[in-house]
């Protein structure tokens, strides 16, 4: 079989076909090229949210930590306060307070006053 024995013919109806078929051919790679396009849109954006997902989930969680943190210190300064309001319960506790911060004594006490010794209360006010 010799090559060059083979000819195209070169008629109306062979351009026809030809230029049909290059025109299907560019229909499909402008389909392709559209599609490839629209999906690469869709994982760019799905990429994006995903970021913006873990952005914000690290900082609820950064959030979540410094409130863990607060509440922590609130249930200390809680059970500060409930000590403290059982103390004042207490008849002694509320004499020594007293006596400690207005000079309040019992009788027959004899109150001395160093120097250094100011009470705080009764100067701040």
């Amino acid at each position: 079989m010799d090559v060059d024995k083979v000819h195209q013919l070169n008629n109306q109806y062979t351009k026809i076909k030809r230029s049909r078929h290059q025109e299907i051919l560019r229909s499909r790679k402008k389909r392709g090229i559209i599609l490839v396009s629209f999906f690469l849109v869709v994982i760019l954006m799905l990429v994006a949210q995903i970021f913006i997902t873990k952005s914000k989930i690290s900082n609820v969680s950064e959030q979540q930590v410094q409130t863990k943190k607060e509440l922590k210190k609130s249930k200390i300064d809680n059970q500060k306060l409930k000590q403290n309001i059982k103390q004042l319960h207490d008849k002694d506790y509320i004499q020594k307070v007293i006596r400690e911060k207005y000079y309040y004594t019992k009788p027959g006490e004899t109150v001395y006053s160093l120097p250094g010794d100011v009470s705080k209360d009764v100067t701040q006010n």
